[in-house]
């Protein structure tokens, strides 16, 4: 049965608040960047203005007046205006053109008068039809440069006109070419919304909300693979799903025992999600239903029995997802492989390594499933063939842990963030052959963290761009041929953020940033270049 259309009235009026607000910031926005733009267009004050053409005369009835008049002495055209005012009178019609045969006929007999006969009346409509003509040549040579004046022919008829045709000059094409006008696209906009300050021009920070449902420090934030809901926990053990628009709101809320370690969206369907805590709890969440599905790890022959979880990672093609366990004695840590459908082990991966206690900090597949890429707290990069179930191929990527790791889009690198702060680009195909690093100079201090992280960085779907945690909110890069480019930076927290996510659709990006002090989630709208 559906809902009655009143039950929703409240969150539409939010909506139409929230929509009238943020309109109207982007109005002044807008107004302001325009502003800006405008004062360091170059000024048009000094280019030499174009002279205006005086008016040209019109050829109606009152200009053969006009011509009548002009070339009579003072004392007639003192009479021909007080019999023209007496004509029109004594209620005679008020046409010009009627009142002009009475008064033609009553001087004409004078000395010095203009006579107007019939050859004149018929000079008249040749003048009158000549004016209409050059007229609609007048129109006609309207031109982006301007407007030249093509009344010389009708000049020269008017004998008694001292003025003469004045031709409007050819504007100056400087003042409105095409490269004036993109001066407005061209300067770099400085966009501000509370602490986020734009470097450039790409990123304009539309608005900024707080999610503000966690009690204590959050650990993880993901979007699904549409981008409409988002799943966090904190390391008090509580998950929230909600969703971003049109503002925050909470859909559900589920508890664990122990801080959350590591969450994953189930790939094949958004409708689930995983997620693994301290005590080596495993879950299968349902965000349909708001319930749990199954858990593994309580019971005492489980291998995830006592073993804390490190970080959770499922399979883009097939139901299973890796689990990367570390032991409770000093040991090296294991890569576990479930089925999501029957819950059992498939396969189990050991790290062969000469130091005692490695465990894999994070991993990530490739595009078909058959590769995992794992980053591990001693600093190498390990690929494993889940085919042949062993290590093909290891390289150091950092000094200390490595933290996070994804893939390029084309699958044929990998980015890794390490605890000394370098975000670096490795090649798949030649071993770990460095092509470049950067050093993150927003980057929080990641050495020893004494809290569970989650995401920290994140791409964009093509790849050009990365959101990573910073010290007071997340910090926007550009990926250039040998580097990084500081793009944006948003701001907003107190405390450093260490887990980030975001997603784009229609040159439109909401981004979710996570602070490891007071709870709070910040979620900023972007429009992208």
């Amino acid at each position: 049965m559906p809902q009655p259309v009143l039950v929703s009235f409240e969150e539409d009026a939010q909506k139409m608040k929230r929509l009238q607000e943020e309109n109207e910031a982007l109005r002044l926005r807008v107004v302001t960047l325009l502003e800006n733009a405008r004062n360091n267009v170059t000024s048009v004050s000094d280019v030499t203005a174009p002279e205006v053409p005086q008016p040209a005369e019109l050829m109606d009835d009152f200009y053969v007046i006009a011509l009548e008049t002009s070339s009579v002495a003072g004392e007639s055209q003192a009479k021909t205006l007080k019999s023209l005012i007496r004509n029109i009178g004594s209620g005679l019609p008020t046409s010009p053109m009627l009142g002009r045969k009475v008064l033609c006929q009553s001087t004409s007999g004078a000395p010095g008068k203009v006579k107007m006969g019939g050859s004149g009346r018929t000079e008249e409509q040749q003048q009158l039809k000549k004016h209409s003509s050059v007229k609609q040549q007048q129109r006609a040579v309207w031109t982006a440069a301007g407007k030249t004046s093509s009344a010389e022919g009708v000049a020269s008829k008017r004998q008694s006109s001292t003025e003469q045709p004045v031709t409007r000059p050819t504007r100056d094409p400087s003042v409105e070419t095409p490269d004036r006008r993109v001066k407005y696209q061209q300067q770099p906009i400085t966009c501000q919304a509370g602490s986020a300050l734009s470097n450039t021009g790409a990123f304009l920070l539309l608005s900024q909300e707080e999610y503000v449902e966690h009690r204590a420090p959050v650990c993880h934030c993901r979007f699904n693979s549409s981008g409409s809901t988002v799943v966090s926990a904190d390391v008090d053990g509580i998950v929230k799903l909600w969703t971003v628009t049109p503002t925050p709101k909470t859909l559900a809320t589920f508890a664990s025992k122990s801080a959350v370690m590591s969450l994953d969206w189930v790939t094949k369907n958004e409708r689930y999600f995983i997620g693994g805590n301290k005590q080596g709890l495993v879950r299968l969440y349902d965000t349909r239903d708001n319930r749990i599905v199954w858990e593994l790890g309580a019971d005492t022959v489980s291998p995830l029995k006592d073993a804390r979880i490190m970080t959770i990672c499922c399979s883009p093609v097939e139901p299973t997802f890796i689990c990367s366990v570390a032991p409770p004695v000093q040991a090296s840590g294991k890569l576990l492989l479930f089925d999501i459908k029957t819950k059992k082990l498939e396969m189990s991966l050991t790290l062969d390594c000469a130091q005692s206690a490695t465990v894999a900090t994070c991993c990530t597949f490739n595009h078909n499933g058959q590769l995992l890429v794992t980053g591990c707290n001693d600093g190498v990069v390990r690929i494993f063939d889940l085919r042949r179930s062993e290590c093909i191929d290891s390289w150091t990527a950092h000094q200390g842990e490595t933290l996070a790791i994804q893939l390029t889009a084309d699958f044929t690198a990998c980015y890794t963030l390490g605890s000394d702060g370098k975000l670096c680009q490795r090649s798949l195909n030649q071993s770990g052959q460095a092509l470049w690093e950067a050093t993150l100079q927003n980057c929080p201090p990641l050495c020893n963290l004494g809290v569970p992280h989650g995401q920290l960085f994140a791409f964009d779907p093509p790849g050009t761009h990365v959101l990573t945690c910073g010290h007071n909110g997340g910090t926007i890069y550009q990926i250039c041929g040998s580097g990084l480019s500081r793009m944006l930076e948003l701001g907003g927290h107190r405390s450093p953020t260490l887990a980030v996510d975001w997603a784009i659709a229609n040159q439109c990006a909401t981004c979710v940033t996570a602070s490891s002090g007071d709870g709070k989630i910040k979620v900023s709208t972007l429009l992208t270049p």
